[in-house]
């Protein structure tokens, strides 16, 4: 691997993170409809309602979160998206956001995992 491709490796995986206290916080609450997940960006951080978050669990089953608030352009989530687990489904898997800091166009992939 030649040196400007490994450096972009490196500047991906760097841009990667799995901290829960990192510009996400997920919220958690049991309901009768299932276990309702919701996304809560910092005050310094947006969602990107163009790729929507995904939660992948361990047997690759795959729900995104959604949101009706939505900045003018359609670009960013106004609102925390969030998704409801049926019941029975445990909310176990990573969690895929692409983030990006307020002011900035270019976009950070950001994992949770959730256990």
């Amino acid at each position: 691997m030649n040196g400007w491709r490994a450096a972009a490796l490196l500047a991906f995986l760097a841009a990667c993170s799995e901290a829960a206290d990192g510009p996400i916080r997920v919220t958690r609450e049991e309901t009768a409809a299932g276990t309702r997940l919701a996304l809560v960006a910092t005050h310094a951080a947006q969602i990107n309602a163009q790729l929507k978050p995904a939660l992948e669990l361990k047997d690759g089953t795959v729900f995104r979160f959604d949101a009706a608030g939505r900045t003018p352009d359609s670009a960013y989530f106004t609102t925390a998206p969030e998704l409801v687990l049926p019941p029975g489904i445990a909310a176990r898997g990573k969690i895929r956001i692409s983030v990006c800091d307020s002011g900035e166009a270019v976009c950070r992939l950001v994992m949770i995992a959730l256990k």
